[in-house]
């Protein structure tokens, strides 16, 4: 470095880039996410054991870059100028550009909101979820009810700008008056009007929302953003089976949101977080998620 500090600087560069191939050849976005693994929850007894592997992952990824550029601008012509300094002179380039490269990196691949987990279990015969929004606080309830009458309730009080928050969940069985109204329900026309793509989180101040999905992963969407009420069979047997007694364990869990809130959208509150609900392959190889 002393007797050729230009020669130095370009093999600390290229010492800097060699592992970061790997590491991205290693990274997916649909699976094996280093961000999506920051948002591991469930009953996990212990998840900080590969948690903190993709912490140092990103960490070192940063580092990494930040040294190649920095090495890589030491090692410019002397002549060069930016800002009436010498380019070889100047250190914010390589953390401007290494700030906005981890922002590009986290925003391609920590959207949509998803948990490291792969699931194969049965489809819910009616997923219900009601959102109400209060400033920073969304207060969520969702209903699953499957086909053999066994129903999940699940509720929780997120806020934004909070990495995590708490759920609850017990179940329950439906009476012979719940099952009829189900079938009411599965019967509405209103729900068979499905949008195309996943719902955004409401983004007014106040606002509300009712979701439902049936057999599928597409979602029928009445919001006070959209100004459409929801059929009021929806808010009654919300309210109905909220008020039957719980059955077996009620459990409570922690949740991660490594978007501090905003990637947990309404798929994701219905239920669907598991990375192969969310991401496919498609036939030419590119990674679809949604």
């Amino acid at each position: 470095m002393r007797r050729h500090f230009r020669l130095g600087y370009r093999v600390v560069a290229v010492g800097a880039f060699l592992p970061l191939p790997w590491l991205f050849e290693t990274e997916s976005r649909a699976y094996a996410n280093s961000w999506i693994a920051l948002n591991a929850s469930w009953n996990d007894p212990d998840p900080s054991r590969y948690m903190r592997c993709c912490e140092l992952r990103i960490i070192s990824v940063a580092f990494l870059s930040m040294t190649l550029i920095w090495a890589a601008t030491r090692s410019l012509p002397a002549h060069w100028y930016l800002l009436r300094r010498p380019v070889n002179r100047v250190t914010w380039p390589a953390i401007a550009i290494t700030l906005i490269f981890i922002v590009c990196w986290f925003a391609t691949y920590a959207f949509p909101y998803r948990q490291p987990v792969i699931v194969d279990s049965v489809e819910p015969e009616l997923g219900l979820l009601h959102v109400e929004k209060n400033g920073t606080v969304l207060h969520e309830t969702r209903i699953s009810v499957y086909r053999d009458g066994r129903y999940f309730i699940v509720r929780d009080d997120r806020r934004l700008f909070r990495y995590s928050f708490v759920e609850t969940s017990h179940e329950g069985v439906l009476t012979d008056n719940l099952r009829t109204k189900l079938k009411a329900i599965l019967a509405l026309p209103e729900l068979r009007r499905t949008l195309h793509a996943t719902p955004q989180t409401l983004r007014t101040r106040r606002g509300e929302g009712w979701y439902t999905v049936m057999g599928s992963f597409k979602i029928a969407a009445f919001t006070t953003e959209n100004s459409s009420p929801p059929p009021p069979e929806l808010p009654t047997f919300l309210k109905e089976v909220e008020a039957e007694p719980s059955l077996g364990l009620s459990s409570r869990y922690n949740v991660r949101d490594i978007c501090l809130g905003f990637c947990y959208d309404p798929k994701a509150g219905l239920g669907y977080i598991a990375e192969n609900q969310r991401c496919a392959e498609r036939p030419d190889g590119k990674e679809l998620c949604d």
